[in-house]
């Protein structure tokens, strides 16, 4: 997952942003947060949802740590990223 987060092949960046996203409790959010950040700048939309969605989902299982990611990186992420992260918090 690490090369394909970095890969110019934005669905495969999109899949390493997503591949955890059923984990819940055995997620591992600091990867999930650095994968988050690596791509927080990308212009593409389905990379910016995936984002959030990724984001979104680990919030049902734990959602401090999502709220606390989101806050302290709201400059970087995208609008988009930022609403679909916090859509059920």
């Amino acid at each position: 997952m690490d090369a394909w987060l970095v890969s110019d092949n934005l669905w495969l960046a999109r899949t390493a942003i997503l591949h955890q996203l059923r984990y819940k409790g055995r997620t591992d959010p600091d990867r999930l947060f650095r994968y988050c950040l690596a791509r927080a700048g990308h212009r593409d939309f389905f990379v910016r949802k995936a984002i959030g969605w990724a984001l979104r989902q680990y919030a049902w299982t734990d959602p401090g740590p999502v709220r606390e990611f989101v806050a302290a990186h709201r400059e970087v992420l995208s609008p988009l990223s930022v609403r679909e992260a916090l859509k059920n918090l």
